[in-house]
């Protein structure tokens, strides 16, 4: 297919590639510089202790975020209707060990800028193609006239949607003289408004969230009624708002906490809302690494992409389950024995695959006296953190430390040997005795100790999660101890972990940074606590915290840029 000479598209500074670097470029050099003061905690900060009186809260800095893979895929979808590979995209930005906290000073690369423009062509192309989809997508007919109202009407209702708020007329003229500077030239007026739909979606301002603030009555900066829309859509949606809530933004309704309570409510309760929990699981879970573990095939042969790709939707799929369906307290999350499986996992996990196929997902219990329970007993959890050929009782362990207790491992010593020596081959060691012997070292003792504990009774699973007995023909010993605790095994693990006080409060750290979009600071601690004691006196529902935190003023509230 033809394109429109080089010119005709740098017609819109918006929509010419080195714009958009240039964009992203200054986003991130003007911003990204200023998180550990205004938007961030700085290395060695905790977040709020809970032993004292917390200082008084503060907003963090507005910022510019740009989108992450999986929420440009979303919106892409839901616009087009076509999936984007987003593997084919610009690598996401992990601060935090979250990716939209690190969309706020994610650099994007001249070939990430070209993988952009090449998403949105062929999304673009996939609906123009189809004189069908081509004519309902547009709505009314264009001239390629300069002044066509059907260009410029069209731009400006897509260009509300893309942009999440109203174009200004100057930009309007932009892109309908791209429209028809385009249908000029390629002789077609459906090619003009083709070029102005690509000009659109390849604007930094469709790739960038804006969360900047305007001054309120009080004089402290509140998120614009558009920009608490899209805040809120990418939240509970992890996609761009709906025409309902784009016209609460313009009516101001989202400038009350009854109006956004409201807004809240009716996303969670789409089928979208379901991402509102799974999105936040993916990211707090790093479910992204899954992908990228590689396994022995001789040994686990049946470890393909396939496999991969259920194990991470058995994972989000069961936070979103207790949340959605059962209403169950997040604390379940431990102790279920829920699993979403289809046939390879079920056989995995020694169920019945009666109905099921590679493509057929079902929730299914797992054995109410069998060996494990909750996500910590999921194999995607479980072989994410594991080597090629074994797992990891230290990997394991230094998760629930930081991801479940909020308790940061110190990185060990840069002399210090990380791998474990192999054990004469007539004299086999299990990986518990191994690590008992690499603890020997004193510069080793402290920080596995930290660790190999809380990850020793995961040891009866192994690299894929799959159960096992012995290792290299030894009985597993899979005691191990849970916050001075002691616990037996993997099922003892998880209900100990299921009734702690500390992995509640912890959750609704993690939840509260990855909402908010900025790692947790000393001066989050009053809302914190507030979340925190809402959290337990709604029975630790997710969708509960959800709408908490949607409605305190640290949601809605930044601080001007430095």
């Amino acid at each position: 297919m033809k394109k429109p000479s080089w010119h005709v598209l740098r017609s819109s500074t918006e929509v010419a590639a080195v714009c958009a670097l240039a964009f992203a470029a200054a986003c991130t050099g003007a911003l990204g510089d200023s998180v550990d003061d205004a938007g961030g905690s700085s290395a060695g900060d905790d977040g709020p202790s809970t032993g004292s009186t917390p200082p008084a809260f503060q907003p963090a800095a507005g910022m510019l975020r740009r989108l992450t893979r999986t929420q440009f895929r979303n919106a892409v979808r839901d616009v087009f209707g076509v999936e984007v590979d987003v593997n084919q995209l610009d690598s996401d930005s992990w601060n935090g060990n979250f990716a939209v906290i690190g969309a706020a000073t994610v650099v994007t690369s001249e070939r990430g800028v070209e993988q952009y423009h090449t998403a949105i062509e062929k999304a673009v192309d996939a609906v123009f193609a189809d004189s069908a989809k081509r004519d309902q997508f547009i709505g009314c007919t264009p001239s390629g006239a300069q002044d066509d109202a059907c260009a410029r009407g069209f731009i400006e209702s897509l260009g509300l949607r893309a942009w999440r708020r109203p174009l200004e007329t100057a930009e309007v003229d932009r892109l309908a003289a791209v429209a028809n500077k385009a249908a000029t030239e390629l002789e077609s007026a459906v090619e003009g408004v083709r070029w102005a739909t690509v000009a659109l979606f390849t604007s930094p301002n469709f790739l960038y969230r804006p969360e900047l603030g305007a001054p309120s009555a009080d004089g402290s900066l509140r998120l614009t009624g558009y920009e608490m829309a899209s805040r809120l859509a990418f939240l509970v949606w992890n996609s761009l708002p709906d025409e309902e809530l784009l016209d609460q933004a313009a009516s101001g309704e989202l400038a009350t906490v009854e109006g956004v309570r409201a807004a809240a409510t009716r996303l969670l309760d789409a089928p979208a809302g379901r991402e509102a929990v799974g999105a936040f699981a993916e990211e707090y879970m790093r479910l992204d690494r899954v992908g990228t573990q590689a396994k022995d095939a001789e040994l686990f042969p049946e470890y393909d992409a396939a496999l991969q790709a259920a194990m991470v939707r058995d994972m989000r799929g069961t936070w979103e389950v207790l949340a959605f369906d059962d209403q169950a307290s997040a604390l379940d999350l431990f102790s279920t024995t829920k699993a979403v499986v289809n046939s390879e996992l079920a056989e995995l996990y020694g169920l019945d695959t009666a109905g099921l196929s590679s493509s057929t997902f079902e929730v299914r219990s797992l054995p109410a006296d069998g060996p494990r329970v909750g996500i910590l007993g999921k194999v995607g959890f479980l072989s994410q953190f594991a080597n090629q050929k074994e797992g990891s009782p230290t990997l394991r362990g230094k998760f629930l430390r930081e991801a479940l207790m909020c308790e940061p491992v110190q990185p060990p010593p840069g002399n210090i040997a990380l791998e474990l020596p192999e054990p004469p081959a007539d004299r086999p060691l299990t990986k518990r005795q191994r690590l008992e012997n690499h603890r020997t070292a004193p510069a080793c003792a402290a920080c596995h100790a930290y660790m190999d504990p809380l990850g020793l009774p995961l040891e009866t699973f192994d690299a894929i999660g799959r159960y096992r007995t012995t290792d290299h023909g030894l009985p597993i010993d899979p005691s191990g101890d849970f916050d001075g605790a002691p616990v037996a095994d993997a099922r003892e693990l998880g209900t100990t972990v299921s009734a702690s006080d500390k992995v509640a409060r912890c959750l609704v750290r993690k939840y509260y940074s990855y909402a908010a979009g900025h790692e947790e600071r000393a001066v989050d601690g009053s809302v914190v606590n507030t979340l925190a004691t809402s959290f337990e006196a709604s029975g630790f529902k997710l969708r509960e915290l959800v709408l908490d935190v949607v409605t305190n003023k640290a949601f809605s509230t930044v601080a001007p840029q430095p």
